[in-house]
């Protein structure tokens, strides 16, 4: 099985706004900075069940089980890349649609928030981002616990221990800073 890209690697393909979430992810005053981030990670990874091997998320921190799309103009309607027709746009519009609602399903499934990232916000600060997860958390479930390292980096300055915060995840595994081709 093909092995999805670190947060280091960069994807021949990604677009602007991909390349800016990744450095958002793990920039240094990045909340996220400690943990695990994947990019194009297999759906089958996080979810077994998932019946395909060929689609991936964009990006995943899998210490706190959050998936990360960025969506393109072609997520919303039909774009003639390369010079296909009207008709094969439309055609690959309608799969898009399909292949978003599986993917967010098996994200669902597998119990991992999932959040959109689209193609108008491409100048989303951080925090504008984690408002996003948090809210994407809430919607797996209603017990959200924000781990304290997200909410010190966020404010700017240390966190004071609040009654309430076992059971995030305590193990955390260092990424490197993202690099630029």
């Amino acid at each position: 099985m093909k092995r999805s890209k670190s947060s280091t690697q960069t994807a021949t393909n990604a677009s602007k706004l991909h390349k800016h979430i990744g450095e958002l992810l793990v920039s240094d005053d990045s909340p996220y900075k400690g943990y695990e981030i994947r990019q194009e990670y297999p759906v089958s990874s996080a979810n077994p069940n998932y019946s395909s091997n060929r689609e991936r998320f964009d990006w995943v921190i899998l210490g706190l089980k959050v998936v990360i799309e960025v969506h393109g103009k072609q997520h919303y309607k039909p774009v003639c890349f390369g010079g296909m027709t009207i008709d094969e746009a439309k055609f690959n519009f309608l799969k898009r649609i399909d292949l978003d609602y599986k993917k967010q399903l098996a994200a669902e499934e597998a119990q991992y928030a999932y959040v959109v990232v689209k193609h108008t916000e491409n100048k989303i600060t951080i925090e504008e981002l984690t408002d996003k997860i948090i809210e994407a958390m809430k919607a797996v479930t209603e017990d959200v616990r924000v781990p304290k390292e997200v909410k010190a980096r966020i404010a700017g300055r240390a966190f004071q221990k609040q009654k309430g915060t076992a059971g995030w995840p305590k193990r955390k595994i260092q990424s490197a800073g993202f690099q630029k081709k």
